[in-house]
């Protein structure tokens, strides 16, 4: 839910949301993803955060191969330096990131991951570039 107010210098006040993740279904993946922000919280921002904590994920792939219209930032963290590692998977190559890490996948490549190591606390964001365009996968 947003939180939004107008001050009484005209400017506007911070936003909130809360009750995050929001999830939503999106072609390709195999259950909801958990969204923290997407295009209709705080007044419409060109970027949607998707992910979440990988521990209880490892062998485990969410998606089959899809693409997105838009670029996507793989983002992977862990407590400890080296303690997650993920396998993805982009048009047909194979890169090995050990956190932390960032990578940019272009739009429309074809792409997917698999977490191969992940220590309590370890997570893996998508941060999608909108630009203001919704985001499809297929």
């Amino acid at each position: 839910m947003t939180t939004e107010a107008t001050s009484q210098t005209g400017r506007q006040r911070p936003l909130v949301e809360q009750n995050l993740p929001v999830f939503q279904t999106i072609p390709g993946h195999y259950d909801q993803t958990p969204f923290f922000l997407t295009q209709d919280m705080l007044g419409g921002q060109p970027i949607e955060i998707a992910g979440g904590e990988i521990s209880d994920k490892v062998g485990k792939p969410v998606a089959a191969p899809h693409t997105h219209e838009v670029p996507e930032i793989y983002v992977l963290m862990s407590p400890e330096a080296g303690g997650a590692v993920i396998e993805v998977m982009a048009d047909g190559e194979t890169h090995e990131l050990v956190s932390p890490a960032v990578m940019l996948i272009p739009a429309g490549t074809v792409h997917c991951f698999v977490t191969k190591k992940a220590e309590p606390g370890s997570y893996c964001l998508g941060v999608l570039l909108t630009g203001g365009t919704s985001v499809t996968a297929g």
